[in-house]
């Protein structure tokens, strides 16, 4: 009889270290599963604002009408297409 309880003593050890060990890979695995996460939001929101402030830039510089489309397009970083249709915007908003 004691050496089945020593038995299921040692099961319920091995069982639990095994569940500890399992827990922390999960969360591991969720650790870094977040911080890639974080990673890529930050890069796409940095990316987006960057854009934005572009698009804010080429629309005061079209306003102002000093500069071609071709000029705006160089200086803000933008395509030229982006810059053309952000002026018939702004023209049709006349």
């Amino acid at each position: 009889m004691v050496e089945k309880q020593k038995k299921i003593e040692a099961n319920k050890k091995l069982y639990f270290t095994r569940s500890l060990h399992d827990y922390d890979v999960k969360n591991e695995g969720r650790r870094e599963g977040l911080r890639l996460g974080r990673r890529g939001g930050r890069k796409s929101g940095r990316k987006e604002g960057i854009e934005a402030k572009a698009i804010e830039s080429a629309r005061k510089l079209l306003t102002m009408k000093v500069l071609t489309h071709e000029q705006i397009s160089e200086a803000v970083g933008l395509p030229l297409e982006k810059i053309e249709e952000l002026a018939l915007e702004i023209n049709t908003a006349k």
